[in-house]
């Protein structure tokens, strides 16, 4: 096998991976949130949030990382009934549905679940603002249970319902993990990568995920082999090895103006994940791994990067310093969690 044509069907694959966007779709109640709890699916402000009542007439599409994420319109509407809806936004092409709501569960919601299972797509219910659940008289597990009862009265089947609020951040660990068990095994390594983390355990299915691409990027940074590593008689694709130490990074959230607000303690180790995304950096890494072989190991890694590539001269060492730099991303991140959850140190 040619390490040419290992190399392009490589490159091939991370491009088809990373146009293929996994689409999560979120209907429900104007006011209920949907933009809010976007935000903190992704762990940052991309959705514009306000008090004002949303009136969506449009799909609203907001792409991040690997996510797709689809702020949809209401269901059964003057100006979208059932049939032109369903002909319009086209449900089997979406992977997910959250359902959201944060008052009385609506017939307008109900109906639509109904012609979702019918076309058996996957849809999970999200009660938001959990924080203003009160009745006098009745606690918040009586609350919540009269809702659970209230939704599957609506939707005719023993659904799960999540308790969320984007104010106090309770439910989320939940419902990152309910909507990472809903998808397909083939799309959670999407997901996990581009979803921010509020437990050690999706930590863990994220560092999983972006191991596999570290193979892939490693593997054909290896086979471009345009920059010759000082010092070292192999070349390397320095820009290929940027991008994959960007992806990390983003996976983990890692951006500039986090690490920067670190606590002191954190920002040692956060100023060595900035230095080494730079050339210099990338740089550094391939020289301390350099003495790496991957002949020993070529079986183990025959199936993500073929053959050719995982005999080259250059796949152990780059392999070696992205398993590095995902391994600092991963720390870091580790402690940044431990610190937003409190946990002693």
């Amino acid at each position: 096998m040619s390490i040419r044509i290992d190399a392009e069907k490589l490159r091939q694959e991370i491009e088809d991976e990373q146009n293929e966007k996994l689409k999560i779709a979120l209907f429900g109640q104007p006011g209920a949130g949907k933009s809010s709890l976007i935000n903190l699916i992704v762990g940052q402000p991309v959705a514009r949030t306000g008090a004002t009542t949303d009136m969506t007439t449009e799909a609203k599409m907001i792409e991040h990382e690997e996510l797709l994420l689809v702020d949809l319109p209401g269901y059964g509407t003057s100006k979208f009934p059932p049939n032109r809806w369903m002909e319009q936004f086209q449900p089997e092409e979406l992977d997910l549905f959250l359902c959201v709501f944060s008052s009385k569960f609506h017939e307008a919601d109900s109906a639509f679940f109904k012609e979702l299972k019918d076309k058996g797509r996957v849809c999970i219910f999200v009660r938001n603002k959990q924080d203003d659940l009160w009745e006098e008289g009745k606690t918040t597990e009586e609350l919540e249970a009269d809702i659970i009862a209230d939704v599957r009265k609506h939707v005719g089947s023993a659904e799960n319902v999540l308790f969320v609020s984007c104010r106090t951040k309770v439910g989320l660990t939940e419902l990152v993990d309910a909507i990472y068990a809903a998808l397909d095994p083939a799309k959670r390594d999407k997901y996990a990568r581009s979803a921010k983390a509020y437990s050690k355990e999706h930590l863990d299915a994220k560092r999983a995920a972006c191991e596999k691409s570290v193979y892939k990027y490693a593997g054909l940074a290896a086979a471009n082999g345009l920059n010759p590593v000082p010092g070292v008689n192999i070349g390397v694709d320095i820009s290929i090895m940027l991008k994959q130490f960007n992806d990390i990074r983003k996976s983990y959230g890692l951006s500039d103006e986090k690490v920067n607000k670190l606590i002191p303690s954190l920002l040692p180790l956060g100023k060595q994940v900035l230095e080494y995304s730079t050339k210099e950096g990338i740089l550094l890494l391939l020289k301390r791994f350099a003495g790496r072989e991957a002949s020993v190991q070529v079986g183990r890694f025959i199936p993500i990067v073929g053959q050719a590539i995982a005999a080259a001269a250059g796949f152990g060492m780059t392999l070696a310093a992205g398993k590095s730099y995902l391994n600092d991303c991963h720390l870091l991140a580790e402690k940044i969690l431990e610190e937003e959850l409190g946990i002693a140190q």
